[in-house]
Order: C-alpha cells, then structure tokens, then sequence
C-alpha cells in the first residue's frame, strides 16, 4: 500500500515542526534572585512560627442530620473554629463493627474537645448555631 504524495508531505511537515518546535516548550533555567516579601533581613521567612497554622479538622459521625445546618457557611465556619465538622453517617444496613468504629471514633473527638475547648462545648457550638439559624432564616427541625 503507498501513500499519496500529499499524506508524505504532510506527515514530513509535521514531524519537522514538531523537532523545530521542542525547544519551545521547556522553561529556562534563572540564576537571578527573585524579589520576595522579606522586609527585614533578620527574619527568616520559612521558619514554622512565620507559617499560618494548619487546623486539622476532626470529623463527628451522626446518624440523623435534623438539627445539622447543612449548607449555612456560619455553621461551617463555626464548627470549624471548634475544631470538628458533623458528617451525617446513614446506612440502614450497617454491621455492630461499623457503628462500634463510629461510637470510637466520636468518643475520642468529643473527648478531645472537653480537654480543649471546655466542658461546655456542646452548648456552646449550639447556641451559636442556633444564632446562625436565626441570622440567615434557617430553621432546624
């Protein structure tokens, strides 16, 4: 089977530009100092302490989602300073080892929230819900 003069001369066009062109795509290579936001020369800007702290978001399973205010970013925002996010967790068919990993699991997020945020926790991240709700119209049933 031979191909046409036109295929030949347009496969030869286009691996020619294909090496032409290879140059193109790599970056070059800067020994230039870049300009950055350090300021003052004694501080040194990739130490720990000059890093925003990374807030590590513990998660508590609930089964039923009616007081929860999916969807309302001040909820969000106000569980996330807490520390936690409520994660609705519904499966009709779940075996004991599922809710007993569960049951773990919220023990030891919500103990971690007494030793840190105070025994009151709860009351405290419900009254605040309960103002978000009010504030944007919500209502939880």
């Amino acid at each position: 089977m031979m191909l046409s003069s036109s295929v030949i001369r347009f496969l030869f066009a286009l691996v020619v530009t294909v090496l032409l062109s290879g140059g193109a795509w790599a970056q070059e290579v800067t020994e230039e100092e870049l300009p950055t936001r350090k300021v003052d020369r004694k501080v040194k800007e990739d130490i720990r302490r000059n890093q925003p702290d990374k807030k590590e978001i513990s998660y508590i399973y609930v089964k039923d989602g009616r007081k929860l205010l999916y969807g309302n970013r001040c909820a969000i925002e106000v569980t996330h300073n807490m520390g936690f996010e409520y994660v609705l967790e519904h499966r009709p068919g779940q075996s004991v080892k599922t809710g007993w990993r569960r049951f773990k699991n919220n023990l030891w997020v919500k103990t971690k929230l007494v030793f840190t945020k105070g025994p009151w926790w709860k009351a405290t991240v419900n009254k605040r819900l309960k103002e978000c709700a009010r504030a944007s119209g919500d209502f939880r049933g």
